[in-house]
Formats: C-alpha cells, structure tokens, sequence
C-alpha cells in the first residue's frame, strides 16, 4: 500500500513538472500535481484499508460464531 502511495504521488508530482516545463510556468503544475498525487494515494490507501478491515471483521464474526446445535 505505501509503495504504490509514493508511486501516485510521484507521478502527479511528475506530470506537474512536465506541464511546467511545456506551459513554461514557473512550479504551478508541479504543486498541483503533487497535491492531486497525495489526494489519489490517499483514496486509494483509504480504500484499501477500509476493505482489509471489513474482510478483517467478518473472519472475526465467522470465528466466533456460535456453533449450530443441529449439525
């Protein structure tokens, strides 16, 4: 999950310099881009965590419950 947070971040962070470098502006893509990069890899970290804690949940639910007296 980290690794592929930098990798997001990077690569806005990248994009923003090369739009810099095209427009001839002077770091205006580049913070954009590195915000839009940390917005990304935090949605996707979010996302990510969220789902791992919900399957965590529901093998907790599945372990403690109680045994069926028919079966």
């Amino acid at each position: 999950m980290g690794f592929t947070m930098a990798c997001e971040i990077i690569a806005g962070l990248g994009l923003g310099w090369l739009l810099d470098l095209a427009t001839g502006t002077d770091k205006v893509f580049l913070v954009i881009g590195t915000i839009m990069g940390v917005l990304v890899g935090l949605t996707g970290f979010l996302k990510t965590a969220i789902k791992a804690n919900r399957n965590a949940s529901r093998q907790i639910a599945q372990k403690h419950r109680p045994k069926d007296p028919s079966s």
